[in-house]
């Protein structure tokens, strides 16, 4: 079949209920071979399943005569800031429908193999994503389990269901703020490079200010930690009046290093973060960020994992995080 890029695509179960006129409840039970169909409709399955060159999804049914109840969570990011948030909500969402949980963590600097990675008897996987490198373990994984995959979903196969918050949009939204209150001599904290996330935010600023028509100037950080954000504050420009830190810890860091040096935020210098950590708040002073809905990010990752588990098609799901204005962008 022909994707919306214009490539070839391989048929899944929605293509094939269309063609038939059946639900993909009705093509997954004759895939599996259940004996509850009628023989008018599995006979109009099996003609549109031909017809398609459908090929089905081999985790989905080597898990379909048995289920343990069991869903394994690949954690491939470290568990600070926004991440453990996403993980504990996860976990709650899974407890929440009945689930039980196993978990694991994973080097982002080698890619074990499948029986190192998941544990006997899962019904699927959560890969926690977000280094870049958390992208490979979905090689290892794919075809033989059930995988929703949550972060950037860059390079992974269109039936590996995913969850993702617009970090893109997210810069956007701080870089459209910073300009809409009259700042125009723009700076961009940079997050590790190896970190999609970060990538993510730094590509939002850089095409914000290009549709705005300003000139984007940016600084690059080592890691996410607020010790960084203030070593980096020797290479900031002297002339700039607006900053847009790739997450709190590091835009806390920089405040201080403005402190320390004599210039004010938000009068000279305005400010905006990234994660609405706990404390933003109370920063001083309380910082205007993105705050990223973790909780719908948990439901929905749990949610596509149970559609692929019950033989449906992978789903995908971006959601856009919230501007939260505090003092940091206020005052001149």
């Amino acid at each position: 079949m022909r994707g919306s890029g214009g490539g070839e695509r391989r048929a899944n179960l929605a293509d094939v209920a269309r063609r038939a006129g059946v639900s993909s409840q009705t093509v997954s039970r004759v895939v599996r071979g259940a004996s509850v169909v009628a023989p008018e409709t599995r006979q109009r399955v099996q003609e549109a399943l031909e017809e398609l060159d459908y090929r089905p999804n081999l985790a989905a049914r080597s898990l379909s005569n048995r289920r343990t109840g069991v869903i394994h969570i690949i954690n491939a990011t470290p568990l600070f800031g926004g991440h453990a948030r996403t993980f504990l909500s996860v976990v709650a969402e899974l407890t929440a429908r009945g689930y039980h949980t196993s978990i694991s963590g994973a080097s982002t600097s080698t890619v074990p193999a499948f029986d190192e990675l998941v544990p006997l008897g899962v019904d699927g996987v959560v890969v926690l994503g977000g280094h870049a490198n958390s992208v490979d373990l979905v090689s290892v994984l794919h075809g033989r389990v059930p995988v929703v995959f949550v972060g950037q979903r860059h390079g992974l196969p269109e039936d590996v269901a995913s969850v993702a918050i617009d970090q893109g949009l997210g810069a956007k939204l701080a870089t459209d703020h910073l300009i809409a209150i009259g700042r125009t001599r723009l700076v961009h904290l940079c997050g590790p490079s190896d970190w999609l996330d970060a990538h993510e935010r730094r590509d939002g600023f850089l095409a914000a200010c290009r549709d705005a028509g300003i000139t984007p100037r940016k600084v690059s950080g080592r890691s996410w930690a607020a010790t960084d954000g203030y070593a980096a504050g020797k290479k900031l420009p002297a002339d700039m009046d607006g900053m847009f830190a790739s997450n709190d810890h590091l835009a806390l860091g920089a405040m201080r290093w403005l402190a320390d040096h004599g210039r004010d935020v938000p009068r000279e210098v305005a400010m905006v973060g990234f994660d609405d950590i706990e404390g933003a708040e109370n920063f001083l002073p309380p910082l205007t960020t993105l705050r990223q809905p973790h909780q719908e990010v948990g439901a929905c990752a749990v949610a596509h994992l149970a559609e692929l588990i019950d033989g449906q098609p992978a789903q995908h799901a971006l959601l856009p995080p919230e501007l939260i204005i505090r003092q940091s962008t206020k005052g001149k």
